[in-house]
Protein backbone atom coordinates (compact mmCIF):
# COMPACT_ATOMS: atom_id res chain seq x y z
CA UNK A 1 0.00 0.00 0.00
CA UNK A 2 1.40 3.44 -0.85
CA UNK A 3 2.64 5.27 2.24
CA UNK A 4 1.66 8.64 3.71
CA UNK A 5 4.15 11.31 2.68
CA UNK A 6 6.02 12.20 5.89
CA UNK A 7 7.16 15.60 4.71
CA UNK A 8 3.85 16.91 3.41
CA UNK A 9 1.33 15.00 5.45
CA UNK A 10 -0.61 14.23 2.27
CA UNK A 11 -2.49 10.92 2.32
CA UNK A 12 -1.39 9.23 -0.90
CA UNK A 13 -4.11 6.57 -0.62
CA UNK A 14 -6.76 9.28 -0.69
CA UNK A 15 -5.23 10.73 -3.84
CA UNK A 16 -5.07 7.33 -5.54
CA UNK A 17 -8.62 6.56 -4.50
CA UNK A 18 -9.86 9.75 -6.12
CA UNK A 19 -7.92 9.23 -9.35
CA UNK A 20 -9.96 8.81 -12.52
CA UNK A 21 -7.50 6.32 -13.99
CA UNK A 22 -7.23 2.75 -12.79
CA UNK A 23 -4.28 2.23 -10.44
CA UNK A 24 -2.92 -1.09 -9.25
CA UNK A 25 -0.10 -1.55 -6.74
CA UNK A 26 1.72 -4.89 -6.53
CA UNK A 27 4.58 -6.58 -4.75
CA UNK A 28 8.00 -6.64 -6.39
CA UNK A 29 8.18 -10.38 -7.14
CA UNK A 30 8.70 -10.49 -10.91
CA UNK A 31 9.52 -14.20 -11.19
CA UNK A 32 6.76 -16.81 -11.44
CA UNK A 33 4.18 -16.96 -9.99
CA UNK A 34 4.63 -13.20 -10.23
CA UNK A 35 3.61 -10.22 -8.09
CA UNK A 36 0.51 -10.00 -5.92
CA UNK A 37 -1.98 -7.16 -5.88
CA UNK A 38 -1.59 -5.02 -2.76
CA UNK A 39 -3.91 -2.16 -3.69
CA UNK A 40 -6.49 -1.30 -6.35
CA UNK A 41 -8.39 1.95 -6.53
CA UNK A 42 -12.12 2.34 -7.28
CA UNK A 43 -11.37 3.24 -10.91
CA UNK A 44 -9.83 -0.22 -11.35
CA UNK A 45 -13.01 -1.78 -9.96
CA UNK A 46 -15.12 0.26 -12.37
CA UNK A 47 -12.94 -0.61 -15.37
CA UNK A 48 -12.56 -4.36 -14.77
CA UNK A 49 -15.60 -5.37 -12.73
CA UNK A 50 -13.36 -6.91 -10.08
CA UNK A 51 -14.10 -5.73 -6.55
CA UNK A 52 -11.10 -4.59 -4.57
CA UNK A 53 -11.57 -7.33 -1.99
CA UNK A 54 -11.58 -9.98 -4.73
CA UNK A 55 -8.36 -8.81 -6.36
CA UNK A 56 -6.16 -8.35 -3.30
CA UNK A 57 -3.53 -11.08 -3.06
CA UNK A 58 -4.22 -12.18 -6.62
CA UNK A 59 -1.91 -11.98 -9.60
CA UNK A 60 -2.67 -9.19 -12.06
CA UNK A 61 -2.42 -11.90 -14.70
CA UNK A 62 -6.05 -12.81 -13.99
CA UNK A 63 -6.87 -9.96 -16.37
CA UNK A 64 -5.25 -11.88 -19.21
CA UNK A 65 -7.11 -14.21 -21.57
CA UNK A 66 -7.06 -16.01 -24.94
CA UNK A 67 -6.38 -12.91 -27.02
CA UNK A 68 -3.82 -11.32 -24.71
CA UNK A 69 -0.58 -11.01 -26.65
CA UNK A 70 2.01 -12.27 -24.16
CA UNK A 71 4.84 -11.06 -26.40
CA UNK A 72 3.97 -7.58 -25.17
CA UNK A 73 5.43 -8.52 -21.78
CA UNK A 74 8.71 -9.91 -23.16
CA UNK A 75 10.88 -7.08 -21.83
CA UNK A 76 8.81 -6.06 -18.81
CA UNK A 77 10.92 -7.75 -16.12
CA UNK A 78 14.16 -6.44 -17.61
CA UNK A 79 12.88 -2.85 -17.76
CA UNK A 80 11.46 -2.90 -14.23
CA UNK A 81 14.51 -4.55 -12.67
CA UNK A 82 16.77 -1.82 -13.95
CA UNK A 83 14.41 0.78 -12.53
CA UNK A 84 12.80 1.89 -15.77
CA UNK A 85 9.18 2.64 -16.63
CA UNK A 86 7.51 -0.11 -18.63
CA UNK A 87 4.63 0.65 -21.00
CA UNK A 88 2.39 -1.80 -22.82
CA UNK A 89 -0.81 -2.24 -24.78
CA UNK A 90 -2.79 -5.47 -25.06
CA UNK A 91 -6.24 -7.02 -24.92
CA UNK A 92 -7.31 -7.78 -21.34
CA UNK A 93 -10.51 -9.21 -19.89
CA UNK A 94 -13.05 -7.91 -17.42
CA UNK A 95 -14.48 -10.11 -14.70
CA UNK A 96 -17.49 -10.93 -16.91
CA UNK A 97 -15.16 -12.13 -19.71
CA UNK A 98 -15.62 -9.20 -22.07
CA UNK A 99 -12.54 -7.96 -23.89
CA UNK A 100 -11.10 -4.49 -23.74
CA UNK A 101 -7.89 -2.82 -24.85
CA UNK A 102 -5.75 -1.73 -21.92
CA UNK A 103 -2.78 0.59 -22.04
CA UNK A 104 -0.66 0.85 -18.96
CA UNK A 105 2.53 2.19 -17.44
CA UNK A 106 4.35 0.44 -14.59
CA UNK A 107 7.00 2.09 -12.43
CA UNK A 108 8.68 1.30 -9.14
CA UNK A 109 7.80 3.04 -5.87
CA UNK A 110 10.96 3.83 -3.92
CA UNK A 111 11.57 4.20 -0.19
CA UNK A 112 13.80 6.73 1.54
CA UNK A 113 16.88 4.71 0.61
CA UNK A 114 15.87 4.69 -3.07
CA UNK A 115 14.99 1.00 -3.07
CA UNK A 116 11.95 -0.21 -4.99
CA UNK A 117 9.49 -1.74 -2.54
CA UNK A 118 6.34 -1.86 -4.71
CA UNK A 119 5.25 -1.42 -8.33
CA UNK A 120 2.45 0.87 -9.36
CA UNK A 121 0.56 0.39 -12.63
CA UNK A 122 -1.53 3.17 -14.14
CA UNK A 123 -4.06 1.55 -16.45
CA UNK A 124 -6.29 3.07 -19.10
CA UNK A 125 -9.15 1.56 -21.09
CA UNK A 126 -8.29 2.67 -24.64
CA UNK A 127 -10.78 0.44 -26.46
CA UNK A 128 -12.58 3.39 -28.06
CA UNK A 129 -9.30 4.81 -29.34
CA UNK A 130 -8.11 1.47 -30.74
CA UNK A 131 -11.47 0.79 -32.40
CA UNK A 132 -11.40 4.25 -33.96
CA UNK A 133 -7.88 3.61 -35.25
CA UNK A 134 -8.94 0.22 -36.61
CA UNK A 135 -11.99 1.76 -38.27
CA UNK A 136 -9.80 4.44 -39.80
CA UNK A 137 -7.37 1.78 -41.02
CA UNK A 138 -10.21 -0.25 -42.53
CA UNK A 139 -11.52 2.88 -44.22
CA UNK A 140 -8.05 3.64 -45.56
CA UNK A 141 -7.67 0.07 -46.85
CA UNK A 142 -11.12 0.22 -48.41
CA UNK A 143 -10.29 3.54 -50.03
CA UNK A 144 -6.99 2.14 -51.25
CA UNK A 145 -8.73 -0.94 -52.64
CA UNK A 146 -11.36 1.25 -54.28
CA UNK A 147 -8.65 3.41 -55.82
CA UNK A 148 -6.83 0.32 -57.12
CA UNK A 149 -10.11 -0.91 -58.56
CA UNK A 150 -10.75 2.49 -60.14
CA UNK A 151 -7.25 2.60 -61.64
CA UNK A 152 -7.63 -0.94 -62.95
CA UNK A 153 -11.04 -0.17 -64.45
CA UNK A 154 -9.65 3.03 -65.98
CA UNK A 155 -7.29 0.91 -68.07
CA UNK A 156 -10.22 -0.69 -69.88
CA UNK A 157 -13.31 1.50 -69.62
CA UNK A 158 -14.21 5.03 -70.71
CA UNK A 159 -13.72 7.60 -67.91
CA UNK A 160 -17.42 8.34 -67.50
CA UNK A 161 -18.10 4.67 -66.70
CA UNK A 162 -15.25 4.17 -64.24
CA UNK A 163 -16.87 5.93 -61.26
CA UNK A 164 -20.11 4.01 -61.75
CA UNK A 165 -18.39 0.65 -62.08
CA UNK A 166 -15.99 1.24 -59.17
CA UNK A 167 -18.93 1.89 -56.84
CA UNK A 168 -20.40 -1.55 -57.48
CA UNK A 169 -19.47 -4.62 -55.41
CA UNK A 170 -19.32 -6.68 -58.60
CA UNK A 171 -18.62 -4.11 -61.33
CA UNK A 172 -18.99 -6.40 -64.32
CA UNK A 173 -21.62 -8.75 -62.97
CA UNK A 174 -21.79 -12.53 -63.46
CA UNK A 175 -20.81 -14.45 -66.59
CA UNK A 176 -23.25 -13.60 -69.35
CA UNK A 177 -23.89 -13.93 -73.07
CA UNK A 178 -24.95 -11.02 -75.22
CA UNK A 179 -24.55 -9.56 -78.69
CA UNK A 180 -21.64 -7.15 -78.98
CA UNK A 181 -19.51 -5.41 -81.57
CA UNK A 182 -15.91 -6.63 -81.48
CA UNK A 183 -12.95 -4.68 -82.85
CA UNK A 184 -9.43 -5.97 -83.40
CA UNK A 185 -6.75 -3.45 -84.37
CA UNK A 186 -3.17 -4.37 -85.17
CA UNK A 187 -0.07 -2.50 -86.29
CA UNK A 188 0.88 -3.82 -89.71
CA UNK A 189 4.58 -4.64 -89.94
CA UNK A 190 5.33 -3.83 -86.32
CA UNK A 191 8.37 -6.13 -86.32
CA UNK A 192 9.91 -4.22 -89.21
CA UNK A 193 8.87 -0.93 -87.65
CA UNK A 194 10.74 -1.77 -84.45
CA UNK A 195 13.90 -3.02 -86.17
CA UNK A 196 16.96 -1.17 -85.00
CA UNK A 197 15.21 0.24 -81.95
CA UNK A 198 16.47 -0.31 -78.44
CA UNK A 199 14.15 -2.42 -76.23
CA UNK A 200 13.19 0.65 -74.22
CA UNK A 201 12.29 2.49 -77.43
CA UNK A 202 10.16 -0.46 -78.59
CA UNK A 203 8.26 -0.37 -75.29
CA UNK A 204 7.76 3.37 -75.60
CA UNK A 205 6.45 2.92 -79.14
CA UNK A 206 3.96 0.35 -77.84
CA UNK A 207 2.87 2.69 -75.07
CA UNK A 208 2.34 5.49 -77.58
CA UNK A 209 0.31 3.19 -79.83
CA UNK A 210 -1.81 1.91 -76.94
CA UNK A 211 -2.42 5.43 -75.60
CA UNK A 212 -3.50 6.66 -79.03
CA UNK A 213 -5.86 3.72 -79.60
CA UNK A 214 -7.25 3.93 -76.07
CA UNK A 215 -8.16 7.59 -76.49
CA UNK A 216 -10.17 6.90 -79.65
CA UNK A 217 -11.79 3.72 -78.30
CA UNK A 218 -12.90 5.45 -75.11
CA UNK A 219 -14.26 8.37 -77.12
CA UNK A 220 -16.68 5.94 -78.76
CA UNK A 221 -17.61 4.24 -75.47
CA UNK A 222 -15.60 1.14 -76.20
CA UNK A 223 -14.20 -1.21 -73.57
CA UNK A 224 -10.63 -2.44 -73.95
CA UNK A 225 -10.62 -6.17 -73.26
CA UNK A 226 -6.88 -6.52 -73.62
CA UNK A 227 -3.60 -5.75 -75.32
CA UNK A 228 -1.56 -8.47 -77.01
CA UNK A 229 1.71 -6.89 -78.07
CA UNK A 230 0.81 -4.30 -80.69
CA UNK A 231 -2.75 -5.61 -81.02
CA UNK A 232 -5.77 -4.34 -79.13
CA UNK A 233 -9.14 -6.02 -78.60
CA UNK A 234 -12.10 -3.76 -77.85
CA UNK A 235 -15.80 -4.41 -77.44
CA UNK A 236 -18.72 -2.02 -77.82
CA UNK A 237 -22.07 -2.24 -76.05
CA UNK A 238 -20.74 -3.39 -72.66
CA UNK A 239 -21.08 -2.83 -69.74
CA UNK A 240 -23.68 -0.23 -70.72
CA UNK A 241 -25.52 -0.83 -73.94
CA UNK A 242 -27.17 2.34 -75.13
CA UNK A 243 -28.32 0.73 -78.36
CA UNK A 244 -25.43 2.10 -80.40
CA UNK A 245 -22.62 -0.42 -79.84
CA UNK A 246 -22.26 -1.44 -83.49
CA UNK A 247 -22.49 2.17 -84.68
CA UNK A 248 -19.85 3.26 -82.19
CA UNK A 249 -17.55 0.42 -83.24
CA UNK A 250 -17.76 1.44 -86.90
CA UNK A 251 -17.22 5.11 -86.05
CA UNK A 252 -14.25 4.16 -83.88
CA UNK A 253 -12.68 2.19 -86.73
CA UNK A 254 -13.05 5.15 -89.07
CA UNK A 255 -11.49 7.52 -86.53
CA UNK A 256 -8.59 5.15 -85.82
CA UNK A 257 -7.77 5.15 -89.52
CA UNK A 258 -8.10 8.92 -89.94
CA UNK A 259 -6.18 9.70 -86.74
CA UNK A 260 -3.43 7.31 -87.86
CA UNK A 261 -2.90 9.58 -90.86
CA UNK A 262 -2.64 12.61 -88.54
CA UNK A 263 -0.23 10.76 -86.27
CA UNK A 264 1.89 9.72 -89.22
CA UNK A 265 2.23 13.33 -90.32
CA UNK A 266 3.62 14.11 -86.87
CA UNK A 267 5.93 11.09 -87.04
CA UNK A 268 7.16 12.20 -90.47
CA UNK A 269 8.10 15.61 -89.06
CA UNK A 270 10.20 13.79 -86.46
CA UNK A 271 11.83 11.59 -89.10
CA UNK A 272 10.00 8.46 -87.96
CA UNK A 273 8.46 5.85 -90.28
CA UNK A 274 4.67 5.78 -90.71
CA UNK A 275 2.41 3.47 -88.73
CA UNK A 276 -0.26 1.50 -90.57
CA UNK A 277 -3.08 -0.32 -88.84
CA UNK A 278 -5.37 -3.12 -89.89
CA UNK A 279 -8.83 -3.38 -88.30
CA UNK A 280 -11.36 -6.19 -88.19
CA UNK A 281 -14.97 -5.60 -87.09
CA UNK A 282 -17.65 -8.17 -86.40
CA UNK A 283 -20.90 -8.40 -84.47
CA UNK A 284 -22.67 -11.24 -82.73
CA UNK A 285 -23.03 -13.27 -79.53
CA UNK A 286 -20.11 -13.44 -77.09
CA UNK A 287 -19.60 -14.82 -73.60
CA UNK A 288 -18.23 -12.37 -71.03
CA UNK A 289 -16.93 -13.09 -67.55
CA UNK A 290 -14.01 -13.69 -65.24
CA UNK A 291 -11.63 -16.55 -66.03
CA UNK A 292 -8.59 -17.84 -64.20
CA UNK A 293 -7.86 -19.22 -60.76
CA UNK A 294 -8.37 -18.03 -57.20
CA UNK A 295 -4.93 -16.43 -57.38
CA UNK A 296 -5.29 -14.74 -60.76
CA UNK A 297 -8.58 -13.71 -62.35
CA UNK A 298 -9.16 -11.46 -65.32
CA UNK A 299 -12.17 -10.36 -67.28
CA UNK A 300 -12.36 -11.75 -70.79
CA UNK A 301 -14.67 -12.13 -73.76
CA UNK A 302 -14.78 -15.29 -75.87
CA UNK A 303 -16.79 -16.81 -78.68
CA UNK A 304 -16.99 -17.24 -82.44
CA UNK A 305 -17.66 -13.52 -82.89
CA UNK A 306 -14.34 -12.68 -81.23
CA UNK A 307 -12.44 -15.27 -83.27
CA UNK A 308 -14.03 -14.03 -86.49
CA UNK A 309 -13.17 -10.39 -85.75
CA UNK A 310 -9.56 -11.45 -85.21
CA UNK A 311 -9.52 -13.32 -88.53
CA UNK A 312 -11.04 -10.30 -90.31
CA UNK A 313 -8.24 -8.17 -88.95
CA UNK A 314 -5.71 -10.70 -90.27
CA UNK A 315 -7.47 -10.58 -93.65
CA UNK A 316 -6.57 -6.91 -94.11
CA UNK A 317 -3.11 -8.06 -95.24
CA UNK A 318 -4.18 -10.46 -97.98
CA UNK A 319 -7.00 -8.16 -99.11
CA UNK A 320 -4.58 -5.20 -99.07
CA UNK A 321 -6.95 -2.94 -97.17
CA UNK A 322 -7.16 -1.21 -93.82
CA UNK A 323 -10.58 -2.32 -92.58
CA UNK A 324 -12.62 -5.50 -93.00
CA UNK A 325 -16.20 -5.43 -91.68
CA UNK A 326 -18.47 -8.44 -91.29
CA UNK A 327 -21.97 -8.11 -92.71
CA UNK A 328 -23.59 -8.75 -89.28
CA UNK A 329 -22.05 -5.54 -87.96
CA UNK A 330 -23.47 -3.44 -90.79
CA UNK A 331 -26.86 -5.07 -90.23
CA UNK A 332 -26.64 -4.13 -86.54
CA UNK A 333 -25.67 -0.56 -87.43
CA UNK A 334 -28.74 -0.20 -89.61
CA UNK A 335 -30.92 -1.73 -86.87
CA UNK A 336 -29.60 0.89 -84.44
CA UNK A 337 -30.89 3.66 -86.71
CA UNK A 338 -27.43 5.10 -87.18
CA UNK A 339 -27.24 8.89 -87.44
CA UNK A 340 -28.45 9.67 -91.00
CA UNK A 341 -25.72 12.27 -91.37
CA UNK A 342 -23.20 9.44 -91.12
CA UNK A 343 -25.00 7.16 -93.57
CA UNK A 344 -22.85 8.36 -96.44
CA UNK A 345 -19.92 6.62 -94.86
CA UNK A 346 -21.37 3.29 -95.94
CA UNK A 347 -20.68 4.33 -99.51
CA UNK A 348 -16.96 4.21 -98.74
CA UNK A 349 -17.15 0.53 -97.86
CA UNK A 350 -16.69 -1.82 -100.78
CA UNK A 351 -18.49 -5.12 -100.86
CA UNK A 352 -15.95 -7.91 -101.15
CA UNK A 353 -18.38 -10.81 -100.89
CA UNK A 354 -18.04 -14.10 -99.01
CA UNK A 355 -14.66 -14.57 -97.36
CA UNK A 356 -13.11 -17.84 -96.23
CA UNK A 357 -12.24 -17.61 -92.54
CA UNK A 358 -9.49 -19.78 -91.11
CA UNK A 359 -10.91 -22.22 -88.56
CA UNK A 360 -14.51 -21.54 -89.60
CA UNK A 361 -16.65 -23.66 -91.91
CA UNK A 362 -19.06 -20.95 -93.00
CA UNK A 363 -17.84 -18.05 -95.09
CA UNK A 364 -18.53 -14.50 -93.93
CA UNK A 365 -19.89 -11.72 -96.12
CA UNK A 366 -17.47 -8.81 -95.72
CA UNK A 367 -16.92 -5.22 -96.75
CA UNK A 368 -13.58 -3.45 -96.97
CA UNK A 369 -12.12 0.02 -96.76
CA UNK A 370 -8.68 1.16 -97.89
CA UNK A 371 -6.66 4.15 -96.75
CA UNK A 372 -7.71 7.36 -98.43
CA UNK A 373 -11.22 6.10 -99.21
CA UNK A 374 -12.74 7.41 -95.98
Amino acid sequence: MPRRGSATGIDSSAILGAAAESILVTSTNLDPPGPEVIYANPAFEKMTGWRIGQILGQSPRLLQGPKTDLKVFANMREVLRRGGVWEGLAINYRRDGTEFWMEWSIAGLRDEQGEIYQYMAIQRDVTARIEMQQSLRRAQLAASAAERARVNLARYFPPKLVATLAAKDQPLGPVKQQDLAVLFADIVGFTKLSEGLEPADVMQLLRDIHAWMQKVIFKWNGTIEGYIGDEVLAIFGFPENGGSGASNALACAYELLSSAQDWNQERARMGQPPVRIGIGLHYGPVVLGDVGTADFVEFTVIGDTVNTASRLQEATRRLVCDLVVGQPLLDAVRAEQYDPTQAGRFANLKRFGPLDIRGRQERVEVWTLSKGED
